[in-house]
């Protein structure tokens, strides 16, 4: 499959490539909003990360919450944000 037709193929199932986009940068904008709030200095980087990977999956299932696969996604990127983390 080409590029342009998977991409397409997205498209499809998770809408504007923009909105969701924006989408992510609005919820990554109040989680630092709530960071700084709490601990008075900006998120680093890892938690950014680490976030950010969980946020683009939710906007994603915002558009399609029966994608069983994106949900896969979400506990997995749970999973290793809590083995990163540790106890």
């Amino acid at each position: 499959m080409k590029v342009d037709e998977l991409l397409a193929d997205r498209g499809k199932d998770y809408g504007d490539f923009g909105v969701n986009v924006e989408a992510v940068a609005e919820v990554m904008k109040a989680l630092q909003t709530v960071h700084i709030c709490k601990t008075g200095k900006q998120m680093n980087l890892i938690d950014h990360c680490n976030l950010q990977y969980q946020v683009i999956k939710l906007v994603r299932l915002a558009a399609t919450p029966n994608h069983i696969d994106s949900w896969k996604d979400v506990q997995g990127y749970a999973k290793l944000s809590e083995d990163y983390y540790g106890d």
